[in-house]
């Protein structure tokens, strides 16, 4: 099976955004997640899972980060890329010489997707936002969850930052379960 890669309607710089783009961009996430998590299930069941089933439940987790352990892949990051970075960093530090490719990124939406939707659906306080406040924030014009206290959470960003832990080895993808039990305890509290 071939996985259909989702296609976002806009770049990934949310701060350059204008914000009615930035609206189209949160109301379009909203839209597609459903088609997104049905293709999601689909893949899932199609490459290692044929049981697995998107049902929303913090169970279903476990496999999901197990296949999406799979997925993880990398890409040289050109010198060009390597000094930009080290160009803009407030402290000098070892920058990475790989980064994510973009088939994995484009994944990470999917599975962040899926980790949002299922914190909503076992979690009645929770809601989808969008802040678009102040372009400090890091998380500025992209769709959270909000109704964990002053704590608010980037499902895409945790799918993402899972990506880069299992691309250096220092997280598998039991670690997206584990990080839906913090994210439910503080919905509780």
């Amino acid at each position: 099976m071939t996985y259909e890669l989702i296609n976002p309607p806009l770049p990934f710089e949310f701060t350059a955004l204008s914000k009615q783009e930035l609206k189209q961009y949160y109301n379009w996430f909203l839209d597609v997640m459903p088609v997104r998590i049905k293709l999601l299930e689909e893949a899932v069941r199609a490459e290692g899972h044929p049981g697995w089933v998107a049902d929303l439940s913090p169970e279903s987790l476990v496999d999901l980060g197990d296949w999406f352990s799979n997925q993880v892949a990398v890409r040289p990051r050109t010198p060009e890329e390597l000094k930009a970075i080290q160009d803009n960093l407030a402290f000098p530090m070892e920058v990475p010489a790989y980064d994510l490719d973009n088939k994995t990124v484009l994944i990470a939406i999917d599975v962040g997707m899926y980790f949002g939707a299922t914190l909503m659906k076992n979690n009645d306080t929770l809601q989808w936002d969008q802040k678009i406040g102040s372009k400090k924030f890091a998380d500025y014009g992209q769709p959270v969850i909000v109704g964990f206290g002053a704590a608010i959470l980037n499902p895409v960003r945790i799918a993402t930052m899972l990506a880069y832990g299992i691309a250096d080895r220092s997280k598998t993808g039991a670690r997206l379960a584990e990080v839906y039990k913090v994210w439910a305890n503080l919905a509780k509290a």
